[in-house]
């Protein structure tokens, strides 16, 4: 365990606001990890602030998941900045047509492609990041018509960014990440991409920006934190997960569930029971743990498969007394949240779900943290959802329910 500050990032404009505010204040370097970077308006705006620390003598190193990058044009186009680095983790080598060609050449390489890299950093000049659920996209921040995600978010700096930066240069150097640029078949001319990236500068300008729908409070001055100090530890899978080495957050997460004492609460959006978990959570009610378990409803969740790989281990739960909070529906958000309350003075949190994905296949990004203030504030932040909950939701749309009844008719639930 390292010692740190810690605060919470729960408020979408106030996540978005502090990542806008850690790129401004570079000096050295940024190094962003994600998942998923849309081709939206707060993702150029993100692109945008990245140029600015670019020109202004930072390095800048992206490292993004291919899954969901590879139609993001502007990605290239800053690759061809100076100081700017992007590089995609596990690329698709056929680029264009898609996404014919994403499923043709899935097809072939279903294994290798299949595996992912769901961890989402924002790491600037070693000292100072964000971790935790959220994606680069205005769902996550809400902007746009929506719907939007109820999602986390934890700002650290302090010797722990040492463990975080470390991580980074793992997966920067693996042979899983690749150059962006040689991966096109047309490489952007330079005027071209000089064009592109001075059109994304003008996203700068709060005028220019409240086109797009950008709030003025991304151009001020960024809100005053109250840091914590705390204790905490980060563990990152290694780039081969699943696929050449064994998963490390999964070993590591059911070490940390065996220690439970008094009372376990679990918030996941994606919640598949395995084997494994469905076994340690029984052995948890016998020793007489208390449990709740926080997820989303058929009507709150984007991925109805998975609400029905659930709702199928739904009254087993409830032999077990395990108490169950859904999202409703009529909250007009979807939970992306992934969060573990171990006691009251301990919290795991990071990128990962409960459901096979995250456990064996994708890689993921775990932060174990204590911290009494900022456990409370989770605390806080859950009861205050765990109150809205409902009922599971019978009545959504016809064809929502149809999909969730694949995952019993169908044999998806280990890859989803």
């Amino acid at each position: 365990m390292k010692e740190g500050e810690f605060v919470l990032l729960a408020e979408p404009a106030l996540a978005l606001g502090q990542r806008l505010a850690l790129i401004r204040a570079a000096r050295s370097r940024v190094q962003a990890q994600y998942y998923s970077w849309a081709e939206d308006a707060s993702g150029k705006l993100l692109l945008a602030e990245l140029l600015c620390a670019a020109r202004r003598g930072v390095r800048v190193q992206l490292l993004i998941d291919d899954l969901y990058a590879g139609d993001n044009r502007f990605l290239e186009m800053v690759a061809c900045e100076p100081g700017i680095e992007v590089r995609l983790f596990n690329p698709f080598w056929l680029r264009g047509w898609r996404p014919l060609s994403l499923l043709l050449e899935a097809c072939f390489s279903f294994r290798r492609l299949n595996h992912r890299m769901h961890n989402k950093l924002l790491l600037v000049d070693g000292n100072i990041g964000i971790l935790g659920g959220r994606n680069i996209g205005d769902a996550y921040f809400g902007l746009g018509a929506g719907p939007h995600f109820l999602d986390l978010d934890i700002g650290c700096r302090g010797p722990l960014c040492q463990s975080l930066e470390q991580g980074f240069d793992q997966f920067w150097g693996s042979r899983w990440s690749q150059p962006i640029r040689r991966l096109l078949h047309r490489r952007p001319g330079q005027l071209e991409a000089r064009a592109v990236n001075d059109f994304l500068l003008t996203l700068t300008d709060p005028a220019i920006a409240a086109i797009y729908d950008l709030p003025p409070a991304l151009f001020e001055e960024p809100a005053v934190l109250t840091w914590h100090p705390g204790r905490a530890e980060v563990l990152f899978d290694r780039p081969g997960k699943g696929l050449v080495s064994r998963p490390g957050t999964a070993r590591y997460l059911w070490r940390r569930l065996a220690e439970s004492q008094g009372l376990l609460q679990l918030v996941s959006p994606y919640l598949i029971l395995t084997r494994g978990l469905r076994r340690e959570l029984q052995r948890l009610r016998r020793q007489g743990i208390e449990i709740r378990l926080f997820t989303n409803s058929l009507g709150s969740t984007d991925v109805p498969l998975v609400y029905g790989a659930y709702y199928r281990h739904r009254p087993w739960l409830l032999r077990q007394g395990v108490v169950l909070a859904e999202l409703p529906a009529s909250c007009g958000l979807s939970l992306h949240a992934k969060l573990i309350l171990l006691g009251e003075r301990e919290a795991l949190l990071g990128s990962f779900n409960l459901d096979p994905r995250s456990l064996h296949l994708n890689t993921e990004l775990m932060l174990r943290l204590h911290c009494a203030p900022l456990c409370a504030e989770l605390q806080g932040w859950l009861h205050h959802w765990q109150e809205r909950a409902c009922e599971p939701d019978l009545l959504s749309p016809w064809w929502r329910r149809l999909i969730a009844r694949l995952s019993d008719w169908l044999p998806l639930r280990p890859w989803l």
